[in-house]
């Protein structure tokens, strides 16, 4: 192929050319979604040339690099992700030669039989890599098909007019009304300098470089003037961990996810043994030795804690939980009264009594002594409060307690939204005295998760997670008010349900109990302020809740993923994208009634097609993943082995929608 080609040369072969803009998971679930939609199109099938372009390996893109560190662990159970459709996602989308789940890609392959473990990250990016060989493979066997890949980075996106010209520039609702009939209408420039023209674009890009926030630029920049080391919000094996010297005090802001990367990488990854202890409890079954190169590291962030460990009851959402009250009913119900949805009126109290009626539903299962004339008395009193749609949240837990005075006068009310800042309120008055409480708080997040179903509060966080999933499906369909979703979903309700039931495998939990204990790891307390000190030359950080000297260090580690905004994106390809006008941050508008930008690229109901800045859909230009972030919630998490399209499998059923779509053009439909 030469280094430019026109769309007059392409369209003369007569292919239908699809270039596929990142070759990671997404791009991968397309390819495999294509191969399934070609195997039910008669011979002779279209001429198409399918380009997949991706600088890092195609498959598991860069954050499921198969050759990372054995010590990254996944977030979810081997039972969970797949790239392809399984179990009954297969009733609505068809499987393909290669459709299968990674759990099954692992008993067949490695022979891991276990599916409730969480597996390295690496492993599931040689189940990408495989997944994505056999799709290109098979594409590419058949007669009319060719699939050509590039290890290179698309730059550029651009239109062209009728006449095979650049279209910048020109009238926006003349250069559209061309495009139906101009061979290949898109022109991808790469990062080499070559120039590709293509009919259909599909754009999966995954996790993009960021802009930091003004906290961060602030920081990056007197870094700069002062020799200290920042380092910014990265995926994890983008961190330069072998930099960091051993013993020296490195701040981190940040525990969630990423937080726990670090931690591990900074203690095992130096050497470091933990000593199994099966005899103690959890939170104590282990012990951390030493191994003489690790930094010590003091790390903090709004909530005061760490994401809680999962349970380890069985299931991605755990087996057993029943939503009772935030149903398909109760929700439609909903919209006939008011058109639509509001979260904080309408969802929020159907979510909040399915939480209250697990966590008690649980408690007088494992603990009926506390109930002392039995629980049933209660458990009818208070199903008839939760049934009651007069009833409010606060006026729900004033009458929930006088119902727990009266039965169980020895069990506290339940507050969920509490979890979500443990320390709220607590002063302390030494680091000593907050290490102390922070140690206490892991042993018993460890306690709860190996309880699993016994566990009153870790059902009643997989109650949340189970609504979650649910409203998911209403956000991606539209049902949710934008408003709401800003102020409500976007504002508290997210951060809580992330920190409660996104976190790691227990496993994680009892090593950083381990490492507090050696001394390796420490906290600043909540609502942690970093800063620098231009006299001391250092980085500093304090909580307002602990009364002790602010840490200084000369390292500061943002343990987070680049900001998710396509408007702080510093990909040349999206940042051109909206300078260009093929592309437009969707609009969201606040409670205030204030319209501000959202996350993610506006775009076209299912398939998603991206609109421009007039307001046009690009045909042909079809957007998977984290960049319909204002459409969707949870767009960094894998389809669910078995789920929904409406929800769990949301990821796989947009590929799906696009690669149908397309190939529907390509046959001249």
């Amino acid at each position: 192929m030469s280094q430019a080609e026109t769309p007059q040369t392409a369209s003369a072969s007569r292919e239908h050319v699809i270039a596929v803009v990142g070759a990671g998971p997404r791009g991968t679930s397309f390819l495999e979604r294509l191969l399934a939609h070609l195997d039910h199109v008669p011979d002779p099938v279209p001429q198409m040339r399918i380009v997949v372009l991706d600088p890092a390996a195609h498959g598991p893109g860069r954050v499921w690099d198969p050759e990372q560190s054995p010590l990254y662990l996944m977030n979810t159970p081997a039972s969970y992700p797949t790239a392809a459709p399984a179990g009954e996602t297969r009733q609505e989308l068809a499987a393909s030669a290669i459709s299968l789940s990674f759990a099954r890609w692992r008993r067949t392959r490695l022979g891991k039989l276990d599916d409730a473990d969480y597996p390295t990250r690496a492993d599931y990016g040689r189940y990408l890599t495989e997944l994505h060989e056999d799709a290109v493979a098979l594409l590419g066997a058949r007669d009319g098909v060719e699939v050509e890949a590039r290890r290179v980075q698309v730059t550029r996106l651009h239109r062209y007019d009728d006449k095979g010209q650049d279209g910048e520039g020109q009238d926006g609702a003349a250069r559209s009304s061309r495009l139906g009939s101009a061979p290949c209408p898109y022109r991808l420039t790469c990062d080499d300098g070559a120039v590709l023209a293509a009919d259909a674009v599909v754009l999966a890009l995954g996790h993009v470089p960021a802009r930091l926030s003004d906290s961060g630029q602030h920081l990056a920049e007197v870094a700069g003037d002062l020799g200290l080391h920042y380092s910014p919000p990265a995926i994890p094996t983008d961190v330069d961990v072998d930099s960091i010297p051993e013993g020296e005090t490195v701040l981190v802001r940040g525990m969630g996810l990423n937080f726990f990367d670090l931690m591990i990488q900074l203690s095992a990854g130096r050497g470091g043994r933990f000593r199994h202890l099966p005899e103690n409890p959890p939170g104590r079954r282990l012990e951390y030795h030493r191994s003489g190169g690790e930094p010590h590291l003091v790390a903090g962030a709004r909530r005061g804690a760490p994401y809680r460990a999962k349970t380890t009851a069985a299931g991605f959402v755990p087996a057993g939980i029943r939503l009772v009250h935030f149903t398909d009913e109760a929700v439609e119900g909903a919209e006939r009264r008011h058109d639509l949805l509001d979260f904080a009126a309408h969802l929020w109290p159907l979510v909040h009594r399915d939480v209250l009626c697990t966590y008690y539903r649980t408690l007088a299962a494992v603990h009926p002594e506390l109930f002392p004339a039995g629980p049933d008395a209660f458990l009818v009193s208070f199903d008839e409060l939760l049934a009651d749609p007069g009833v409010g949240e606060q006026v729900l837990a004033v009458q929930g307690q006088h119902l727990l005075h009266e039965h169980a006068p020895d069990v506290l009310w339940f507050d969920i939204r509490s979890l979500g800042r443990p320390f709220d309120d607590l002063v302390f008055d030494s680091a000593d005295h907050h290490r102390d409480h922070m140690l206490a708080y892991l042993e018993d997040d460890a306690t709860t998760s190996a309880a699993g179903a016994a566990s009153p509060v870790k059902m009643a966080i997989g109650a949340l997670h189970a609504a979650r999933m649910e409203l998911k499906a209403l956000i991606s369909e539209g049902r949710v008010s934008t408003d709401s979703q800003v102020a409500e979903i976007e504002g508290w309700f997210e951060p809580l349900v992330e920190g409660l039931a996104s976190g790691p495998p227990l496993q994680r939990i009892e090593e950083l109990a381990a490492l507090t204990r050696a001394g390796v790891v420490d906290f600043l307390g909540p609502d942690p302020v970093f800063d620098v000190d231009r006299e001391a030359r250092a980085f500093t950080a304090e909580s307002p809740w602990v009364a002790t000297e602010p840490v200084r260090a000369h390292r500061l580690v943002e343990a987070m993923m680049p900001a998710n905004r396509v408007q702080m994106s510093c990909s040349p390809l999206v940042a051109g994208l909206l300078e260009d006008g093929l592309a437009r941050p969707k609009e969201v508008v606040d409670v205030s009634g204030t319209a501000r930008a959202g996350k993610g690229f506006d775009v076209t109901e299912t398939p998603h097609r991206l609109i421009d800045a007039e307001g046009t859909p690009l045909e042909g230009v079809y957007v998977l993943g984290l960049q319909l972030s204002s459409v969707q919630w949870g767009t960094a998490i894998a389809a669910e082995s078995g789920g929904d399209p409406r929800s769990g499998a949301r990821t796989l059923a947009d590929a799906d929608a696009a690669a149908g779509s397309i190939l529907q053009s390509a046959l001249g439909g």
